[in-house]
């Protein structure tokens, strides 16, 4: 399959180094003939969204493109309709497909008018998390929407970590930043309020509770007495590595499944990593084995203290174990490899005048969760 992708980047392979070398991986296995990058922002600020979609529609022309995917497609984008329309209008009629990333609102901050055209007018969407984000896209014409949560970047957060945590500098760990809102007349920032508040009460908590034991890394802390201080992005498995225990911050979006790509990244650092529970989330990674999951504040910290009395020995060997269960099943390489295989088997099921079968999602992989799993796929018709 001849794959164009359109990435949310000024510099693909630098913005999205995971997506990038999974797709390239794919090509060097076999399962992808070929990968062809355009970075649409960057392109767009240079040749305006005309000038983009030319672009693509040269590019995809050329190549004999078999699939072309629009990768986070939400943001500042002008009305892509024709663009769209121009791609799947080529001769080889390329399977188009798109992805949303960001948390958005049921009300407020919903999701932008950008992906609700691309979502509706793709082959087939997917999702990092389901629930009512799902219920409105279908509502709003779109079909075939399929979870596909976030990852670890595997280029990024893949390597041995050279800091070991057997006598560890602090007991437990949150990276993140403060967020304050700025105008909260508008959407986002009154989305960013509460999920900023939370995160604020979580911090203020785990000051009081941990003391110095407790350290404190990213923007806007300032005044706090266990902040360290700034750390770039790539460099979180360094703070992760100094602690016992990692704790999550506050999700700013309760619908099912979703969760941020801190989760896989930090798991990734071989830590131990509490965080906050939301449906379906303990379908993705197990509980008690992979992570530990509070639904409340007080729960968050009962479950650092738990992993605390352990021996550290112990503690360091569960780590490990849902390190090595993350960089195996949950990086961005995985994620491209799923998406590749479920648009394949849609295009061979079109191209043969068939419909395609529901497709199976093998990540989640938590059967000892009593009940129903929410509904990771909607609106499927092949």
């Amino acid at each position: 399959m001849r794959l164009l992708v359109l990435y949310q980047a000024r510099n693909a392979a630098a913005d999205h180094p995971g997506y990038y070398e999974g797709f390239e991986r794919l090509v060097a296995e076999g399962v992808l003939s070929v990968h062809t990058a355009i970075a649409y922002y960057g392109v767009a600020e240079e040749r305006g969204w005309d000038g983009l979609w030319a672009e693509a529609e040269r590019t995809a022309r050329n190549m004999q493109a078999d699939a072309v995917f629009l990768q986070f497609f939400h943001g500042a984008i002008s009305d892509p309709t024709a663009g769209i329309q121009r791609l799947k209008s080529l001769p080889g009629a390329p399977t188009l497909f798109t992805s949303l990333g960001d948390p958005y609102g049921r009300w407020i901050r919903r999701v932008p008018q950008s992906f609700r055209v691309a979502s509706k007018l793709a082959d087939v969407s997917f999702l990092t998390g389901m629930g009512y984000i799902a219920r409105q896209l279908r509502s709003w014409g779109s079909r075939n929407l399929v979870l596909s949560p976030n990852g670890c970047c595997q280029v990024w957060f893949s390597s041995r970590p050279s800091i070991e945590s057997t006598n560890p500098d602090f007991d437990v760990v949150f990276v993140g930043s403060r967020i304050p809102p700025r105008n909260l007349l508008s959407e986002l920032s009154y989305l960013y309020y509460w999920g900023g508040r939370q995160r604020v009460e979580l911090v203020t908590a785990c000051t009081k509770r941990y003391g110095r034991r407790f350290g404190l890394f990213g923007n806007g802390w300032n005044g706090n007495p266990a902040w360290q201080g700034e750390i770039p992005f790539v460099e979180q498995h360094a703070a992760y590595r100094r602690s016992a225990v990692g704790l999550g911050g506050m999700p700013y979006a309760y619908y099912d499944y979703y969760t941020s790509n801190r989760v896989f990244n930090a798991v990734a650092s071989g830590v131990p990593f509490v965080d906050y529970w939301v449906p379906g989330v303990d379908r993705l990674l197990q509980p008690g084995r992979d992570w530990w999951l509070g639904r409340s504040q007080p729960e968050m910290l009962a479950l650092c203290d738990k992993l605390l009395e352990m021996p550290s020995s112990e503690r360091s060997s569960l780590g490990e174990a849902a390190r090595t269960f993350v960089l195996s099943n949950h990086t961005q390489y995985h994620r491209c490899k799923e998406m590749v295989e479920i648009v394949r088997s849609i295009r061979d099921a079109r191209l043969s005048g068939r419909r395609a079968a529901q497709p199976e999602l093998d990540f989640l992989s938590s059967p000892c969760v009593p009940g129903p799993a929410p509904d990771a796929i909607v609106g499927w018709e092949g």
